[in-house]
């Protein structure tokens, strides 16, 4: 079974009992039913189920009121039980609804009619998501069953579910590979902003700044264009990145293709990357990170393949065809020009 998204609620020094203490005093005076707070934290939940949840924005919300917090741990927490109590795979109880029932209604009124009676909140969850990630330096590969395959590169997350129109993923963090089979449906990937169809085929995503960048290796996109202006068909080999206004698309070279797929085996591949980018992009992996400590070294264009979570060899390349020292500490890797 999926699991809640479930934010820290008493972070930013909130102390639990004081919350609890807060709501407590309010159950004698007020009916939970006419409860703005619990409606707004039922609408929160609901922001998760949509894929339009801007945690900046909740994290505000929850700090500023105590309430807040334990208001949507106890929407949470209804809605897990109310899902648990129901049985049977999730799938099959969004397939056997109304057909007629918009999902977006349906969030609405399942979150939205919130009741407590007989000392329980009650709130009904219409559909859950399924959700995977890695930590810094992790690759894993996750099974959509008969969609295909989803890999995720490091430090990076997903969650997926499938409706009438087949399964719609969210790129949360980081990258992920997608492995789509034939005739399957196609997928809707989305990310923070835009979004696309995906027939089967083979893509690689990764959110840049927030916007979603998509590799069409074998394949093709249908992207959405903002305002429900139409869509943009991007054909592989093709890279575009799902802009607010329109899609930026691009070519991409064999040599951005090996490296797209190099992560994939925990790789990862340069071509005469100027060693700024090389090390940013080597970062990504590495809990211990490297430091250009002198500027001007960014320039130089460094080659060959790695072992992504491991820069042993990267490090010994650099020292040997770039005259780059290398001095490690416990907290980063940093790199200088060597002294004659």
């Amino acid at each position: 079974m999926a699991a809640f998204y479930r934010p820290n609620v008493f972070s930013s020094g909130v102390d639990e009992r004081q919350v609890a203490g807060v709501f407590e005093k309010e159950r004698s005076s007020r009916k939970a039913v006419d409860d703005p707070i619990l409606h707004e934290a039922a609408q929160w939940l609901a922001r998760t189920e949509l894929g339009t949840l801007d945690e900046g924005d909740f994290e505000r919300w929850r700090a500023a009121d105590p309430r807040h917090a334990l208001a949507f741990i106890r929407v949470t927490d209804a809605a897990q039980r109310t899902v648990e109590a129901a049985g049977g795979p999730i799938e099959a109880r969004t397939h056997a609804r109304n057909a007629g029932v918009s999902r977006r209604g349906a969030i609405a009124a399942g979150l939205g009619a919130l009741t407590l009676g007989a000392g329980g909140l009650l709130a009904s969850r219409v559909s859950a998501r399924d959700r995977a990630s890695t930590p810094v330096g992790g690759v894993r590969r996750v099974d959509l069953a008969n969609a295909g395959a989803l890999t995720l590169n490091t430090d990076s997350a997903a969650s997926w579910r499938r409706d009438r129109d087949g399964l719609r993923l969210w790129l949360e963090r980081g990258e992920i590979g997608l492995d789509l089979r034939r005739n399957q449906q196609s997928v809707r990937l989305s990310g923070r902003e835009g979004g696309a169809r995906l027939s089967p085929g083979r893509y690689n995503a990764r959110l840049r700044d927030g916007l979603l960048d998509l590799t069409i290796l074998d394949g093709e996109a249908r992207a959405e264009l903002s305002g429900g202006r139409g869509e943009t068909v991007i054909r592989g080999p093709h890279a575009v990145l799902l802009a607010t206004e329109r899609p930026l698309v691009r070519t991409v070279s064999a040599d951005d293709l090996a490296a797209l797929q190099a992560w994939r085996s925990g790789e990862i591949l340069f071509v005469d990357e100027p060693l700024g980018s090389a090390v940013e992009e080597y970062n990504r992996h590495l809990v211990r990170k490297i430091v250009i400590a002198d500027p001007t070294l960014a320039g130089l264009p460094v080659g060959g393949r790695f072992i992504a979570d491991d820069p042993a060899a990267f490090l010994r390349a650099l020292t040997m065809t770039q005259g780059v020292e290398v001095t490690a500490s416990g907290e980063a890797i940093f790199l200088s020009q060597k002294q004659s």
